[in-house]
């Protein structure tokens, strides 16, 4: 019986082990993770202040979003380029749903009628990613049997995370974006953390095309 007992003791710290091995990403390892998060930049929630930007390029930008409740959605518009109030989503205008960790887009299961679509481009600066190419296939929300809400599956994972740190940090993922009326704009995912480490502000950097074009420069004058 005694014998028995080390058995299983042996065995549940083995899977300990394994399972906190598990929780970052393959190829980064925990001590990594470690000393990327002591350098984790925090923000604070930027205003509410949507303004139509017309044609123009914009960018790049910065933004904020205080994402912390775990209750209600806050819906960013690239338009706009701001959080906006939405009362009916499958009818009002925004691109970007996001709540705590979770990004979703107006788009595919989450709202049929909407256009927003996501493609993610690794191992780029963002500096670097000017165009969408032409063959780009786009991704919208999809819904899962097992879930009880569509998501993306491009941004669902968008974070490495280990249980050694606590502390959730972006991958180095450029994301190219197809907006709810088919215009596109280009993000990184900065933070996750608002001032004083408070979890759930998730902060974006990004170019916006107002004019229909898949080009993130301004023409040469």
């Amino acid at each position: 019986m005694r014998r028995c007992v080390m058995y299983l003791v042996g065995l549940s710290s083995l899977c300990g082990l394994l399972l906190l091995g598990g929780c970052s990403r393959e190829g980064t390892s925990n001590s990594e993770l470690q000393e990327q998060a002591s350098d984790t930049a925090t923000y604070s929630p930027s205003p509410y202040r949507p303004e139509e930007v017309g044609e123009r390029l914009v960018g790049p930008v910065v933004y904020t979003v205080d994402a912390r409740s775990k209750e209600m959605w806050m819906y960013f518009d690239f338009s706009r380029g701001s959080v906006v109030p939405v009362d009916n989503p499958q009818t009002e205008d925004w691109d970007l749903s996001i709540r705590r960790h979770v990004i979703r887009t107006n788009g595919g299961a989450t709202n049929p009628n909407g256009q927003t679509a996501l493609l993610a481009i690794e191992g780029q600066d963002f500096s670097v990613v000017t165009s969408v190419p032409e063959e780009a296939e786009f991704v919208s929300d999809v819904r899962d049997k097992r879930r009880l809400y569509p998501y993306n599956p491009v941004v669902d994972k968008w974070y490495n995370y280990s249980y050694t740190t606590n502390v959730l940090l972006p991958k180095p993922m450029v994301y190219l974006v197809r907006t709810r009326d088919g215009k596109y704009a280009k993000m990184r995912i900065v933070s996750y953390y608002c001032k004083g480490n408070l979890s759930g502000c998730v902060t974006i950097e990004y170019v916006y095309q107002g004019n229909g074009s898949r080009h993130f420069t301004a023409p040469p004058a």
